[in-house]
């Protein structure tokens, strides 16, 4: 047994010590036009396992796929060159003349192997570009209108890799569903390739009422949202929210008209109304325990309307610029977002990142000017099977930072898009911070159920001093049926009663 053992681990070094078995390249040779970019995508299998240039050469004919050379292929073999026995012979008696009779055996050179020659050759054929995109389904788009929300730009180099993100592009887009992977059909007289798509209209725009109820404070809230996207296939877009409290009332406008005057800009509108009742020391009513006079709340108006321009840069980046003005200043602003999210109805995978720049000028406060900027990003990966994991971080900061400003200059937290446990809009900070963890478990398109955990802090304002903590936690529930959608979810704050905390029910339709 011992010397069964003894022969493995001598015939294992003997493999080890002479390659036996083993192929690997030892030098490529190109047959064929080449460039200097070929020679160094392919440089990588020197030394390599002889399989190891497949991988390399499929990537270097995906790269000339996205440049238009839809037809590039590579094709390669092993050669084996042996080298000359005389050669070697030679080579061995040098090396003895020179260390001495003995000190190298060339025994051995006659059996020695012979080298891996990589040969390779390149055809990258005739360079194509895109025909304007066709749909083959019924889209409820006008024909040109569906080509410029693909994103793919006629007479541009033919781009696989843009075609698998146009594809994404229109699923989170919400326009349409997709019914068939996406075609490709070459003109016969020129070197020019259709993209056809299969995309189905979606009932995307929406009407949606939400109801919340603290049980705590004994209060109500109500918000009504109502989205028109796509209005008569023209990718115009118009969005209403109104939202009503105890204290506080709020509407909000957007409407977009795209592609202004046949460029690649669109035209956007939005405004938003604010009226929240405040006690005299400035808080909103009620919160305050040292005022029982209805004579001391005063109500504070705000009225702010905007107009800017926004467009898309690629598939999955838009920027915007925006002027606006209130009765008490003036602002610009500028935006930037970044969307890979897989679909529009409850993502899988993806991010979203979304960042702001607000300059506010010609106020009539000691305060000229001032800078407020946030930013949040969003977050979906897959764990198993229908369970998904989603992060989220947000943050926002107000510059300079001892500026004394009005109450509604600071941002306003609270409610489903940030600290989910407080009621909407009732928080005033100057900076703030959140994240937010989420396991969810989703079924298709139809049932979503998470489970949600947010941390964060904020700058709380005079008199108080210094930052806050705040923890919010709890459970959400979304069930499609059809064109209807029902939402729940229970939300608590760090230190509250689980049964003290904020219900919010949401019926939502699709048309």
């Amino acid at each position: 047994m011992n010397r069964l053992v003894l022969y493995i681990l001598l015939f294992v070094s003997f493999a080890l010590a002479e390659g036996v078995g083993v192929c690997t390249v030892d030098s490529i040779a190109w047959k064929g036009e080449h460039s200097g970019f070929d020679d160094s995508q392919m440089e990588e299998a020197l030394g390599a396992p002889c399989d190891a240039w497949k991988p390399l050469a499929d990537k270097l004919v995906r790269y000339y796929e996205d440049q238009g050379f839809v037809a590039a292929h590579v094709t390669g073999k092993i050669r084996q060159a042996d080298i000359r026995q005389a050669e070697l012979r030679q080579a061995g008696a040098d090396a003895n003349a020179v260390a001495g009779a003995g000190a190298v055996s060339v025994a051995g050179m006659d059996s020695a192997r012979g080298m891996h020659v990589l040969e390779l050759e390149i055809v990258r054929g005739a360079l194509y570009v895109w025909a304007p995109p066709e749909n083959a389904d019924s889209a409820g788009t006008k024909r040109d209108v569906f080509a410029k929300l693909s994103g793919i730009e006629d007479g541009k180099p033919v781009s696989l890799t843009d075609l698998e993100r146009s594809e994404r592009r229109l699923a989170r887009m919400g326009y349409f569903e997709k019914t068939a992977p996406a075609r490709l059909y070459r003109d016969p007289s020129r070197n020019r390739i259709f993209p056809v798509f299969s995309m189905r209209k979606a009932n995307v725009s929406t009407a949606e009422g939400v109801l919340t109820y603290s049980s705590d404070e004994n209060v109500w809230e109500g918000r009504l949202d109502v989205s028109l996207y796509n209005i008569a296939g023209t990718a115009r877009d118009l969005q209403l929210e109104g939202f009503t409290g105890e204290n506080s009332r709020h509407l909000t406008g957007y409407y977009k008209e795209p592609w202004i005057l046949g460029s690649a800009w669109n035209v956007v509108v939005r405004g938003n109304f604010d009226e929240e009742t405040l006690d005299g020391d400035g808080s909103v009513a009620g919160d305050s325990l040292e005022s029982d006079s209805a004579s001391s709340d005063v109500i504070e108006r705000t009225i702010v309307g905007e107009v800017g321009v926004t467009r898309d840069i690629g598939f999955d980046f838009s920027i915007g610029v925006f002027f606006g003005m209130s009765e008490d200043d003036k602002h610009s602003t500028f935006e930037i977002s970044y969307v890979s999210l897989d679909r529009f109805v409850l993502p899988r995978r993806g991010w979203r990142l979304e960042a702001s720049a607000t300059w506010k000028m010609g106020r009539p406060d000691s305060l000229d000017n001032y800078l407020g900027a946030t930013a949040s990003v969003l977050a979906y990966f897959p764990l198993y099977g229908n369970f998904i994991s989603r992060f989220s971080g947000m943050a926002g900061g107000i510059f300079p930072t001892g500026a004394s400003l009005a109450r509604k200059d600071y941002f306003a937290l609270g409610g489903p898009e940030n600290f989910k446990g407080m009621h909407y809009r009732t928080l005033r900070s100057r900076s703030y911070g959140l994240s937010e963890i989420a396991i969810l478990w989703q079924y298709g398109y139809d049932l979503s159920i998470e489970a949600f955990y947010q941390p964060g802090l904020y700058r709380r304002l005079a008199p108080d001093h210094g930052w806050s903590r705040e923890q919010n936690y709890g459970i959400g529930f979304t069930q499609y049926r059809g064109n209807w959608s029902v939402n729940l979810y229970y939300a608590l704050r760090n230190g509250e009663n689980y049964l003290d905390g904020i219900i919010g029910f949401g019926l939502r339709t699709l048309f």
